[in-house]
C-alpha cells in the first residue's frame, strides 16, 4: 500500500497499482487537459496556454481503470477537465461501471484574457462527479437551502500553470468526504489537494509525475503550518448520517 499522507513521485498508472482494492473514499483530481498549444498571446504581454509538454499527448482514460479498482463501494470520483473532453470521459467512465451524478462548475473571477472583440472569454472550468454503482455516497450539504454545483473564485497563480483554488478543493472535500477518510489525487501538481486534506483532517495519497512540481508539492506540505491530527479510519465521523465506509483490507496501523 502506498504510504498515506504523503506525496509520491512517479507515474500514477504504476503507483496506483500499489493501492489496495476498494481502499479509497474519494478520488479528486485535475489531470492534464491536452489543450496546450502555442499562440501569439506573448506579443500582447499575456501568458498563453502552452503549459508544457505534460499537457500534450496525455491519455485521458487509462487511469480511470485504476480509479474504479481502488474506490470503495460507496466512493466518489471527481475529475476536472476541458469541456471538449467531458463527453468522452463520461462515456469511458460509464463503460467501466461508474455512475454519472452531476457537473460542477468553477467560474473564474480572473479568467485569462483573449481577443474580446472576436471571442467569448473562457471564464469557467468543469468537473464531473461520478459514484460507484449502487453507492450510498457521501454528500454533506454546506448550504442551508440547497447546494448549487458552482464555485466562484480566482485561479491561484505562481506555483503551477493550472493551479486550483484551495477553497475550491476544501469545498469539494467537505461535501464528498468525512473526517478521517482517504482521498486520492493521482495528478496532485503543486499539492493543493493535500493541503486541503490536512486542514480538514482527511487522509490523502498524492501522486505527481513531474519532478519539479513534486518537489513544490512536497515542500508545501512540509511547510504547512497546521499540523492536523487525523482520526483513525474506523473512527470517521458521520457528518452526513451515512456510516463510514472506508474500512480497508490489509492496511497496517503503521501505514496510517
Amino acid at each position: 500500500m502506498l504510504e498515506i499522507n504523503k506525496i509520491h513521485q512517479g507515474d500514477c498508472l504504476e503507483l496506483m497499482k500499489e493501492i489496495f482494492d476498494e481502499s479509497v473514499d474519494l478520488v479528486l483530481t485535475d489531470p492534464p487537459y491536452n489543450i496546450a498549444r502555442k499562440n501569439n498571446f506573448h506579443t500582447m504581454g499575456r501568458k498563453g496556454i502552452d503549459f508544457g509538454e505534460w499537457d500534450k499527448g496525455f491519455d485521458l482514460f487509462s487511469y480511470i481503470d485504476e480509479v474504479v479498482r481502488v474506490l470503495n463501494k460507496n466512493g466518489s470520483f471527481i475529475v476536472f477537465n476541458a469541456w471538449k473532453n467531458l463527453g468522452d470521459i463520461v462515456k469511458y467512465a460509464e463503460s467501466k461501471g461508474l455512475v454519472t451524478k452531476d457537473m460542477i462548475r468553477l467560474e473564474k473571477s480572473n479568467p485569462m484574457p483573449r481577443n474580446r472583440d472576436r471571442r467569448y472569454i473562457t471564464d469557467f472550468e468543469c468537473a464531473i462527479w461520478f459514484t460507484m454503482p449502487k453507492a450510498k455516497w457521501c454528500f454533506n450539504r454546506q448550504n442551508p437551502k440547497y447546494e448549487r454545483p458552482k464555485f466562484i473564485g480566482c485561479i491561484e497563480k505562481g506555483l503551477h500553470p493550472t493551479q486550483k483554488n484551495l477553497d475550491l478543493m476544501k469545498w469539494l472535500i467537505k461535501i464528498h468526504s468525512n473526517v478521517g477518510m482517504i482521498i486520492l489525487d493521482p495528478f496532485i501538481g503543486s499539492g493543493t489537494t493535500a493541503l486541503a486534506c490536512k486542514e480538514l483532517e482527511r487522509n490523502f495519497i498524492g501522486i505527481e509525475l513531474d519532478k519539479k512540481y513534486f518537489e513544490i508539492a512536497k515542500k508545501r506540505v512540509e511547510e504547512h503550518s497546521q499540523q492536523s491530527t487525523l482520526l483513525p479510519l474506523e473512527e470517521n465521523s458521520k457528518e452526513d448520517g451515512i456510516p463510514p465506509t472506508n474500512k480497508l483490507v490489509g492496511i497496517l496501523p503503521n501505514e496510517l
